[in-house]
């Protein structure tokens, strides 16, 4: 049964990011022009802050058997790659990437007293960008993007506070017993893993999750960073497929998040459920 959005609201939720976003294949690698042409006749009144990025080659999700996602390559022959447009709005929350193989959407928590809008309101920024992309394309001629994978990201920063103090606080943070006997007492910990999405016993994506030590901007209050990203490949064709992708892995991460953090954050957090 999917997860719906109130089984995983927090009054004070943690995200610092959302990214949504997808990968395509067959895509010509002069189409640098054509998207600035879009952001320059679609996307400038909502979006007029433009920089340049070295481009984004999202890793490939592979199985060794079933569920194998497409083969493909970024890699532009012997062009040199593209760069990647960051288009975003004025206060810097919401952010578009436009790469000739690769479009993605993203929310930002720029100031302390930003708000994660939810997840309802990421996929239909997805939703709606993207599809107007597609459209603007094949109306240039170069048709619609065939999209080989997708790929949704949170990044959370799980600051000190009530429950924890310094980064040997581990286990007040993130669930399961990471101790060792013998007095050998936790000082930090970092943790990365790979857990695979699967339907009728066949793999179609994985989620990745990473969780790091990190401190504040002010360089001493300790943080960890949790991170967890889910990638496979589209559930359909053209933007519907693409979404129902990102809702199954944005499901998958609300699961590995819960499961992962401890009831004494959930409660500081303000969990409602």
């Amino acid at each position: 049964m999917a997860l719906t959005e109130t089984i995983v609201s927090f009054t004070a939720p943690p995200v610092v990011e959302v990214v949504a976003g997808v990968a395509f294949e067959d895509v010509d690698p002069t189409l640098g022009p054509l998207l600035a042409a879009f952001w320059k006749e679609r996307l400038r009144d909502r979006f007029p802050r433009l920089q340049q990025q070295p481009p984004y080659f999202p890793p490939v999700e592979q199985f060794a058997t079933g569920g194998v996602s497409p083969s493909f390559s970024l890699e532009l022959g012997s062009a040199f790659p593209a760069a990647r447009l960051w288009v975003s709005s004025n206060d810097g929350q919401e952010l578009l990437q436009l790469q000739p193989a690769y479009f993605a959407c993203n929310w930002r928590k720029v100031q302390p007293a930003d708000e994660y809008d939810r997840w309802s309101k990421r996929r239909q920024a997805f939703e709606r960008w993207f599809t107007m992309l597609s459209e603007f394309l094949a109306a240039e001629g170069s048709g619609h993007p065939k999209v080989t994978q997708c790929e949704v990201t949170y990044v959370n920063h799980i600051r000190a506070g009530k429950v924890w103090h310094r980064h040997s606080d581990f286990r007040d943070v993130f669930a399961g017993d990471w101790s060792l006997p013998g007095g050998y007492p936790l000082e930090q910990l970092s943790a990365q893993l790979q857990l695979l999405m699967t339907q009728d016993d066949q793999p179609y994506g994985r989620l990745h999750v990473k969780v790091l030590p990190a401190f504040d901007r002010d360089g001493s209050t300790p943080l960890y960073v949790f991170e967890l990203t889910a990638r496979g490949e589209p559930l359909g064709d053209g933007p519907v497929g693409a979404v129902a992708f990102l809702d199954r892995g944005r499901e998958a991460i609300d699961r590995a998040f819960l499961a992962m953090t401890t009831q004494q954050m959930h409660a500081e957090w303000g969990l409602q459920a």
